[in-house]
């Protein structure tokens, strides 16, 4: 199946909670809850764009809430509001699911299915379904791209939002095993967290690059990353000494690829995620088996197709 953007409706942004209902919203409409770990973000923008477009498609009620930063007791607030609204399924990324176990338990108890879109709570919570990236899969890749890029020899710097964030901790994980495994001269020097700020970013790559002068190539595991790290890499000089992996496609993510600052980005598609956590919502209503892992895909863009790319 293809999946196409379409534009988003409107969102009303706050600085904790964002909302958004579709359709006519009858009586007898399924009520589905999003809720976004991170509003305004690019890359969960288009998750919302998936999903609102599923809504029109399947004909459900659909609305929107969720924190603007990346905060535990923010999402577990977000995802507690969803549940006293007592909607027919939530959708939501447990990026630290420890945090949100007892909320899972809760929606088990109420019957209110859990579908999970980017980072995956495993079957034993409960969630009817998981829809994105194969982390193990992600990261092995990384670590291919990296060593054919490198010749078989890296220090890497290795950048996640927080060191707990479970999808990126499998990535990251999978990618060191990959190396030790088969590609022995690529070494990681240093995992760091940013908390998924830009200017947090931004200082811990100069920091880092000029406590670890031997550090060569970046690998980045949260969305802004990749442009924090070429910007860091300009401000000390170090123009094309550093290889960045970024990951996502941020409009200027993909723009510094295009501009040779960002050597290439894994992009995942998270259009594809809310599109198919919609269907499959409406499809697990409905009394249909869905299936219980789905991989969204990867693609790696650089230079050369990164005004051809695209998800299919």
């Amino acid at each position: 199946m293809k999946f196409k953007k379409i534009a988003a409706a409107t969102l009303v942004l706050g600085t904790t909670v964002s909302a958004m209902s579709m359709g006519a919203a009858a009586e007898d409409q399924p009520y589905v809850i999003w809720v976004n770990p991170l509003v305004g973000s690019a890359v969960f923008t288009s998750a919302d764009e998936g999903i609102t477009a599923a809504s029109e498609e399947f004909d459900f009620k659909l609305k929107i809430i969720g924190p603007s930063v990346l905060d535990d007791t923010q999402m577990y607030q977000a995802v507690q509001s969803a549940l006293v609204e007592k909607p027919d399924l939530i959708v939501t990324t447990p990026y630290n699911y420890t945090a949100l176990a007892p909320l899972y338990a809760e929606a088990k108890e109420a019957g209110i299915p859990i579908i999970d879109i980017s980072s995956d709570s495993g079957e034993d919570s409960g969630r009817i379904s998981f829809i994105g990236t194969d982390n193990t899969t992600y990261g092995q890749m990384a670590a291919d791209y990296i060593n054919e890029e490198k010749g078989g020899e890296a220090h890497v710097l290795t950048m996640m939002a927080n060191l707990d964030t479970s999808n990126q901790l499998e990535q990251k994980t999978a990618f060191e095993a990959k190396c030790e495994a088969e590609y022995p001269g690529i070494e990681t020097v240093l995992v760091d967290e940013d908390n998924g700020d830009s200017a947090t970013a931004l200082q811990k790559f100069e920091d880092d690059l000029k406590a670890h002068p031997e550090i060569d190539t970046i690998f980045c595991l949260e969305s802004i990353g990749g442009v924090a790290a070429a910007n860091a890499v300009e401000e000390l000089g170090l123009e094309g000494k550093i290889t960045i992996l970024a990951i996502d496609d941020n409009e200027d993510t993909v723009q510094f690829v295009r501009d040779g600052k960002i050597w290439a980005t894994m992009a995942q598609n998270f259009y594809k995620m809310g599109y198919a956590a919609g269907e499959y919502a409406m499809k697990h209503l409905d009394g249909e088996t869905v299936e219980s892992v789905v991989d969204s895909g990867t693609i790696l863009i650089t230079s050369e197709n990164a005004d051809t790319y695209s998800f299919e």
